[in-house]
């Protein structure tokens, strides 16, 4: 059985750094944030294991980030109103 793609539910951006929001595939409660920022990437930014509404895992260098807060209020957005 093949496995299933995670679902690209959207992207939001700021300065060089953009977001892409996704649906998992093996729990459809799990959203993944990757970011692009410089060239580089895509790296995991946060991931939200307990659905939208619950505090994300942050990543790395995001843990704490003075971006956090927006980073979530536009994963959010994304999230009921998908592409």
């Amino acid at each position: 059985m093949a496995e299933t793609e995670d679902q690209l539910l959207g992207e939001f951006q700021r300065g060089p750094a953009i977001f892409t929001v996704f649906q998992t595939a093996k729990d459809p409660n799990v959203i993944r944030v990757d970011c692009r920022d410089n060239g580089g990437g895509p790296n995991p930014a946060a991931t939200f294991l307990e659905g939208i509404g619950e505090p994300p895992y942050w990543h790395g260098a995001w843990n704490r980030d003075r971006w956090c807060p927006w980073i979530v209020a536009e994963t959010r957005k994304v999230v009921k109103k998908p592409h």
